[in-house]
């Protein structure tokens, strides 16, 4: 039923009698939404409905109706109340808690949260979407258009029920996790909610996307721990294999966060109270009033023994991490050192074999020393293109980009560069380039010291219509010799595609030998996203004279 058509609102009071004060606030095609108040409790709440005739529209078939009746079950902190599903009159409708408290999508209106009360907002819905995947319904449809933040810092909730979920993916924004955007997933799973809420986590604690903060981690730009890292770049990482696999090891993973929000040594620092005790003295006369002395001298007793139980624990890990660190240079000087050695012993020129004497006993005589067979340089790795070696995939091969300090695991330069061309997202490897102001992003291979590479073909795979994961609009390719000579260079510029993955593929004019590959964006504003980069030529041969061995590239 069109908006313009929606029937009289004493219509609509006849047909709700358990409601009042309802109002029309607003309409999303046939969707009518009012706000009102149940009379039995005088609780705020919101009304959708829709003509059933047209309810197939937003998923609101029968089965949509006996998933909800289900939710309507549920109660929890961290969820809003879902009061009834069902049809009225022409109707099919949902009656859900109306919270007054601002949005994620209006985060300009809620203060900067500190990382253990983000932390705490996202456990609680975590832990309210458990007692729904017990059950083994999946919500798919969270965005921050459901998600209610109270200003003040306290408990953050979800609606739990997906209004939506014939919706395109596209209108669930970067909300959407990349399986469900490529169709690699048909059906919901507990990977799509805890992407969700591993990106709302991200938000409450740098008020950005991944993209807009360059898909750094989260330390990087607030306070807070190695461990809050971890969970929020394993929750939102776009590989299903390596993301959470249920809600129960997130929240897990929460609660380790929880426990150590903004470093090692925060735990030490005692709580301030909100506001200072004030003890009732003795107003008799001639009497003192010892607990006037005693309490305040009890409680700095406990917090000076708290503080230096914290203190030792903190020196003991302190100590060990030292040790580890200590070992791991011990072990390098070592492994160096064999290095050296092989080196000496590679180089050294033959020793003659000592002369047997003339008469021995044939049980005596030592067998003639084999001789040492000469070493092969390392095979070139499978490549793509029959007969053409990948050099992007050889030993001695090194990857940087502007941004590959303190990523998101999931974004790391090396990720371009291991040989994966999946076109499915949820399998795919995702290199990802943050912007820094005024400098442009970009993406190296060094194909080794004083390595030319004959390069006469390169081939890039960029992702394609997902904002999560950064775009290239428009980019440039160069080829450069040891001096840091241009010596090919070209722009391209990708067009949107269904699929998850465009392929950019320049054959040059004629072959470059080439010591390093840069990919560079063409406007400072624009990161890079590689799914992958490959350089291909022929296979080059070594030069008869060299019998010995080739030096190890550092």
């Amino acid at each position: 039923m069109p908006a313009n058509d929606s029937l009289p609102m004493d219509q609509i009071s006849e047909l709700f009698p358990q409601l009042e004060n309802i109002r029309l606030t607003g309409t999303k095609g046939p969707q009518q939404i009012f706000t009102a108040t149940l009379k039995s409790n005088f609780a705020p709440v919101m009304l959708r409905l829709v003509p059933t005739e047209e309810a197939s529209v937003f998923g609101w078939d029968p089965e949509f109706i006996v998933r909800s009746l289900t939710i309507v079950e549920q109660a929890h902190q961290g969820l809003l109340r879902v009061y009834e599903v069902g049809q009225a009159g022409p109707f099919t409708f949902i009656i859900s808690e109306h919270a007054p408290y601002p949005r994620l999508a209006d985060m300009e209106a809620v203060p900067q949260i500190p990382p253990q009360a983000a932390l705490n907002m996202v456990r609680n819905m975590a832990e309210g979407l458990l007692t729904l995947h017990r059950k083994g319904i999946f919500h798919g449809g969270i965005t921050p258009k459901l998600i209610s933040l109270r200003a003040d810092g306290g408990d953050a909730l979800l609606l739990p029920i997906n209004i939506y979920p014939a919706q395109p993916p596209v209108d669930m924004g970067d909300f959407a996790s990349p399986e469900w955007v490529t169709g690699a997933e048909a059906a919901f799973t507990p990977g799509m909610d805890i992407y969700a809420l591993g990106l709302t986590l991200y938000i409450l604690l740098t008020r950005k996307t991944p993209m807009e903060a360059g898909f750094a981690m989260p330390s990087t730009l607030i306070k807070c721990s190695d461990a809050v890292d971890a969970v929020v770049s394993r929750a939102i990482n776009p590989d299903t294999r390596e993301r959470y696999r249920n809600m129960g090891d997130f929240i897990t993973d929460l609660d380790k966060a929880i426990a150590n929000p903004v470093g090692r040594n925060a735990a030490a620092i005692p709580a301030k109270p909100s506001s200072q005790a004030v003890p009732v003295l003795n107003t008799q006369k001639g009497q003192s009033n010892i607990y006037y002395y005693l309490i305040p001298t009890l409680i700095i007793g406990i917090v000076l023994t708290y503080t230096c139980i914290l203190y030792k624990k903190d020196v003991a890990r302190m100590r060990t991490d030292y040790n580890e660190q200590v070992q791991k240079e011990n072990n390098a000087k070592a492994d160096a050192a064999r290095k050296a050695n092989r080196e000496i012993r590679r180089h050294a020129p033959a020793v003659p074999a000592p002369v047997a004497p003339a008469i021995a006993e044939p049980s005596a005589l030592a067998p003639a020393p084999s001789p040492r067979p000469a070493a092969v340089p390392a095979a070139p790795k499978p490549s793509a293109e029959p007969g053409k070696v990948n050099w992007s995939l050889q030993p001695g091969v090194k990857a940087r980009q502007s941004s590959n300090r303190n990523m998101l695991s999931a974004y790391g330069p090396e990720k371009a560069i291991d040989g994966n061309t999946s076109s499915e997202l949820s399998d795919v490897s995702i290199s990802a380039t943050g912007v820094v102001e005024g400098k442009t992003a970009w993406f190296g291979i060094d194909f080794g010291p004083e390595t030319n590479r004959t390069v006469e073909k390169i081939v890039i795979y960029t992702p394609a219509n997902l904002t999560l994961l950064g775009t290239m609009e428009e980019f440039k390719v160069l080829l450069y010799d040891n001096d840091k000579k241009v010596l090919a260079e070209k722009t391209f510029t990708t067009t949107p595609s269904e699929k998850s993955t465009n392929v950019t593929t320049w054959k040059l004019d004629a072959p470059v030998k080439a010591r390093a590959l840069r990919v560079e964006s063409t406007n400072p504003a624009h990161p890079l996203a590689l799914t992958e980069v490959e350089a291909y030529g022929p296979e080059e041969q070594a030069p008869p004279e060299a019998a010995a061995a080739p030096e190890e590239m550092e």
